[in-house]
């Protein structure tokens, strides 16, 4: 009879938190403290719009901290009072039901059955799909937006537990594996996504993944515990909406958040001012380092760190001064097609991040500053600086003029010029050529991957911009189809 009493007083402590609506209560706290967070990351917002903002959100906070704690004594009292009453009545003995109520076996038990039972009742009220306002765009729930809010809220935080990590886990990698680093990188949409992948799959290829987010700087230790709560899974198709499917296993261009930690002053609010091949910063270059030699120590079997980075084109004699063993890929696209797909993506991310305020914030999070209203273009020489005009395509022919200009100038010996076009094309006629240039001792392996590559459709017609222009990005194009790798127009 007692075990009897205790159950039904777990049942009434259930009930009274569903009818006070505790879980909406929970919701409303995390909401509230990630948009918190979010204000104080977002450099649109002013320091006193962002001290007024602040001090709702502490009001509201304290509110719903008094609100949670009167739902839970009237949970508890709930349950006593039933337990107790029981009691009363003559129908069990109090101290030997409080004795079952506090042993092992009824506290797991009962935990158990009071998960089953809010499962159930949340599965008995579920709201059909189709009445949803759920978006597959963001596939986040509050918990996970609120935890990314606060990785991104402090690179210093950040760069501090990658410090943690690298003292609590230095028998873990080894820094020989930071040699002959491989660097993907070009303007968006010129095909590094697919090189990473491809490259990824190698086995002496280690590269960021989605396990590693939000705590990037520390894969090690971040990566080991995110793996206990998150399954492989299937893959779903990314944001982009071009067809490229990510899960958790998934390659990922996340290194742009070491370098926006040490270099902010690099990072304005309208746009990324270039590197030069003189800049120091021997705190970067330790932590730099020590970062490749982990992000390899977490796929087993690999000794060389690849990343896909597309601000890297901003810094490209900088990075063949610190690493002058490494191998940077650039992959060339024929203009046209790429300023389609920029605009494309500039668009479709302007409207996502009108909806979603937190794809905005993750992408500002990981410096991924390419599109939408996180747009903040490399400032080249000729980079257009009105950003009212990235509707149009003449501002990404502009930019992509500017870009590859900036990139012919900088590009060292270190740098492999990769015909995007011509690989998807006939893929075996450039990846052994490709594996030369990274020196692989096994082309086969690399060849294998062919079948990754689809060939590219008919080149799209661009008549919404200036003649003179779009000829002018032709004859950069054919420059630097004459510096890629195994095409008909090499030296």
């Amino acid at each position: 009879m007692s075990v009897a009493a205790l159950m039904m007083g777990l049942l009434a402590f259930i009930v009274v938190l569903r009818v006070l609506n505790a879980a909406q209560v929970a919701g409303e706290v995390i909401e509230t403290t990630q948009d918190a967070i979010g204000v104080m990351a977002n450099t649109d917002v002013s320091d006193a719009d962002k001290e007024t903002q602040m001090r709702r959100a502490s009001v509201k906070l304290l509110g719903r901290f008094f609100w949670i704690a009167a739902i839970g004594f009237a949970a508890f009292g709930a349950s006593t009072l039933l337990i107790w009453g029981g009691s009363a009545l003559g129908l069990y003995a109090l101290d030997r039901t409080i004795a079952i109520a506090i042993g092992w076996p009824f506290i797991l038990g009962s935990s158990a059955v009071a998960v089953a039972v809010w499962v159930g009742l949340d599965w008995i009220n579920r709201v059909p799909a189709s009445n949803t306002d759920a978006r597959d765009d963001v596939p986040y729930n509050k918990f996970d937006i609120a935890l990314h809010d606060f990785a991104f809220a402090s690179p210093r935080r950040q760069r501090s537990l990658g410090d943690f990590e690298s003292a609590v886990f230095k028998r873990r990698f080894n820094k020989d594996h930071a040699k002959r680093p491989v660097f993907v990188t070009s303007l968006p949409r010129a095909g590094t996504t697919i090189m990473l992948e491809t490259l990824a799959g190698l086995p002496q290829f280690a590269s960021a993944t989605y396990r590693h987010m939000p705590f990037t700087m520390a894969p090690l230790l971040w990566g080991g515990l995110s793996g206990a709560f998150r399954k492989a899974g299937e893959k779903s198709e990314r944001a982009h909406g071009d067809g490229i499917e990510v899960g958790f296993d998934s390659p990922e261009a996340f290194e742009e958040m070491v370098w926006a930690a040490f270099w902010p002053e690099h990072f304005g609010k309208t746009q990324i001012t270039p590197w030069t091949t003189d800049e120091d910063n021997p705190e970067f270059e330790a932590f730099f380092r020590t970062h490749m030699a982990k992000i390899v120590a977490t796929k087993p079997g690999a000794t060389r760190y690849l990343s896909k980075n597309n601000a890297n084109i901003a810094r490209l004699g900088l990075i063949e001064r610190l690493f002058p063993d490494a191998t940077i890929i650039v992959p060339i696209r024929n203009p046209r097609a790429q300023v389609r797909s920029l605009l494309r993506q500039h668009k479709r991310f302007s409207d996502l991040h009108g909806r979603e305020p937190f794809a905005r914030r993750y992408m500002e999070g990981i410096g991924h500053l390419e599109f939408g209203q996180a747009l903040r273009p490399i400032g080249f020489d000729a980079t257009p600086t009105d950003l009212k005009m990235a509707d149009s395509a003449e501002f990404w022919l502009t930019y992509w003029i500017a870009a590859y200009e900036h990139v012919l100038a900088t590009a060292g010996p270190a740098v492999t010029f990769v015909d995007h076009d011509a690989l998807c094309a006939d893929p075996r006629r450039t990846l052994p050529d490709l594996a030369d240039a990274m020196g692989l001792d096994d082309q086969t392996a690399l060849t294998a991957k062919a079948s990754m590559f689809r060939a590219p459709g008919p080149v799209p017609d661009v008549t919404d911009v200036p003649s003179a222009l779009l000829c002018r990005a032709d004859d950069l194009h054919m420059d630097l189809r004459h510096r890629t790798i195994n095409t008909t127009f090499s030296k």
